[in-house]
């Protein structure tokens, strides 16, 4: 597990293996591929080839787009290394699909082609992209939430501090950039016991950090939360379930002004918050997006 990204932590190894459908699975493509009322292709970037042979069998409308990678820029515009021909290729692989789902929506719609596309005028960069785009956000496993009281708390701030800036002031170096923590019992316990979780924007605006903290009882300090785009996940997240800062001394006056009574309120909101973001609630969503007389139970 130690050299899966994060560990490993909250999201690995909760699925019961089922070896008897190992066969089912490999030979799916040659059995009953065109069985199913929905297909979901999870990582475009990487599956797109899957996609395109996917196409031989299965009615475009019923293929849904996941775009699961951190940056805003929209498949297949990643770079000039691929040819004009072979983009343009990608790009109608996604015609007439259900929808194209990511968590990195850009402000502007220029952002989502970059660099290479940037002499066009404002109003084709959306012809560019996928008809129908929808916003989808991490999620964790409902069975993950602890429900801890404001009284449990013992410490201020979570032990892995991302923020580079508070962690120097915090003396927490060591720990912005690699893991505090190599168990996930040990990583929940601090959380659980701390007051706030400092979390940013690296990669992109959305990471799982953001729910592992909320759902472990730590309200969230989100550095220049009110620079995300609206439709950048984390979505739902503001003054009322979080705090919202631009460096330690806005962090540190904003913390110093919240009563006991204002705390256990933003950490009620909080965990309506992620109450709401587990990994059932966001499939169902998006489902019911594209889907809206599927039964939400």
């Amino acid at each position: 597990m130690n050299k899966i990204r994060g560990h490993g932590f909250t999201l690995y190894g909760l699925l019961e293996d089922i070896p008897e459908l190992e066969e089912e699975r490999f030979f799916i493509w040659q059995k009953n591929i065109a069985a199913f009322d929905l297909y979901i292709i999870a990582d475009i970037w990487n599956s797109w080839r899957m996609l395109d042979q996917l196409l031989e069998h299965v009615d475009t409308r019923k293929i849904l787009i996941v775009d699961s990678g951190d940056t805003n820029r929209f498949f297949p515009w990643n770079n000039l290394k691929t040819s004009w021909r072979g983009i343009w290729r990608k790009r109608k692989l996604l015609k007439h699909c259900l929808g194209y789902a990511k968590r990195e929506i850009p402000a502007r719609w220029s952002e989502a082609v970059g660099p290479a596309m940037q002499l066009l005028p404002n109003s084709l960069y959306k012809s560019l992209l996928p008809e129908k785009i929808l916003p989808i956000s991490f999620g964790i496993p409902g069975s993950k939430i602890s429900y801890i009281t404001p009284a449990q708390k013992t410490q201020r701030f979570t032990t892995h501090i991302v923020d580079a800036d508070i962690a120097s002031v915090l003396h927490h170096n060591k720990h912005t950039e690699s893991y505090a923590f190599t168990n996930e019992q040990d990583y929940y316990a601090d959380i659980q016991k701390s007051m706030y979780g400092i979390t940013t924007k690296r990669s992109g605006w959305d990471c799982l950090r953001h729910y592992e903290f909320a759902a472990n009882g730590a309200v969230l300090c989100f550095q220049d939360l009110n620079k995300k785009p609206a439709m950048s996940a984390p979505h739902g997240l503001n003054e009322s379930n979080s705090i919202c800062y631009t460096n330690f001394t806005d962090l540190e006056n904003k913390l110093n002004a919240i009563a006991e009574k204002d705390y256990e309120k933003l950490l009620q909101n909080s965990y309506r918050w992620i109450e709401q973001h587990t990994t059932a609630a966001v499939a169902q969503r998006l489902i019911a997006s594209i889907h809206p007389t599927l039964p939400k139970d």
